[in-house]
């Protein structure tokens, strides 16, 4: 007789303790966070790939209270069960977009759902360091999707797991692993004044349009220019973005911060064109759609965007401080000086 081989099982004994940690009492059936996580790997409304961040709280109203600003819709409410899960994402991941998230509060045998969302001010705290702080009086997880097949569980008592559904190693690292890395670099030679503040900011930005780009080459460069050997190729910008102007007169409300926006929306789309973006150590962004050229190497497994990326990376410390890749599937790499 054929046996049936399926991710559910492992993953039920995987997430039990985090399941009793979280103090919630939906997630004492380890099945409704497995059902979450297996919807969200793959979550598609009308053939349109979604990847809504899901919130699980003991008190929604609390929640909001501590976000500066924020909203709460509330759209539903079922059982807590994962027929219940399953209706909470269907009515809400649509609207799931931007910076409003999805809800679900957890109030025994049923749950009520809806959409959030925190302050619009682009630098802002992060939601999560308000959130999942262990500090509350309410207790919440997060689950979201990183990449295809990769889910992240994170608890405001401090648990945090990877959840790979797909044929990578377990020592694998996460997607996005070396976002900070890429903002460090970024911002390495950016005076202390406002610099938490444009980290927070490109963190937030970086983290948003890299799960909607379909892969990305980002240099920084290691001096003031587009190095040389990207320069002759590609689209240098004749006045630099410079984001840690814009997030310290944003700061110092000198502009309205619908400025700044304007500029990440601009990133955002640079990050979705061919080529390589260029910034330099002061979070000035020099150019987009560059190029470099490269050699075949036998021993590079990949692509075009791989080789680039080898041959970028064998340049950093010369004309390059930093390089980074994401590939089509969601997953990173990084090189620093």
């Amino acid at each position: 007789m054929p046996v049936n081989i399926t991710f559910r099982s492992k993953l039920i004994g995987d997430v039990h303790t985090f399941c009793r940690n979280s103090k919630l009492s939906i997630l004492s059936d380890q099945l409704n966070l497995v059902e979450l996580i297996v919807l969200l790997s793959r979550y598609q409304e009308e053939g349109v790939d979604l990847s809504p961040r899901v919130y699980i709280t003991s008190d929604v109203q609390a929640m909001t209270r501590m976000l500066p600003g924020g909203e709460q819709y509330k759209l539903g409410g079922s059982s807590a069960d994962q027929k219940g899960i399953k209706q909470a994402l269907k009515k809400c991941a649509p609207l799931a977009t931007g910076d409003w998230m999805i809800y679900i509060a957890d109030a025994g045998n049923k749950i009520e759902y809806g959409v959030f969302k925190g302050e619009s001010n682009p630098i802002s705290v992060s939601i999560d360091s308000i959130l999942l702080s262990s500090d509350n009086d309410f207790h919440t997880v997060r689950v979201s999707q990183l990449a295809k097949d990769c889910v992240e569980t994170h608890s405001s008592h401090g648990d945090r797991h990877y959840i790979f559904l797909n044929h990578r190693d377990e020592d694998s690292p996460p997607p996005l692993q070396y976002l900070e890395s890429l903002v460090e670099a970024i911002t390495s030679k950016v005076p202390a004044e406002y610099l938490e503040a444009l980290k927070s900011y490109l963190n937030k930005l970086l983290y948003d349009a890299l799960r909607q780009s379909h892969g990305c080459l980002i240099v920084v460069s290691a001096n003031d220019k587009v190095p040389a050997l990207l320069s002759n190729d590609g689209v240098i910008l004749e006045n630099a973005i410079n984001f840690s102007e814009l997030v310290a007169e944003v700061a110092s409300k000198s502009i309205d911060s619908a400025q700044l926006d304007s500029k990440g929306t601009l990133l955002k789309g640079m990050l979705n064109s061919d080529g390589i973006i260029v910034f330099n150590q002061y979070a000035q962004l020099l150019g987009f759609n560059c190029f470099v050229k490269t050699a075949s190497t036998d021993d590079v497994v990949g692509g075009a965007r791989k080789r680039a990326f080898t041959t970028l990376a064998d340049d950093v410390g010369n004309t390059l401080h930093a390089a980074f890749i994401q590939s089509q599937d969601g997953w990173s790499e990084f090189k620093g000086a």
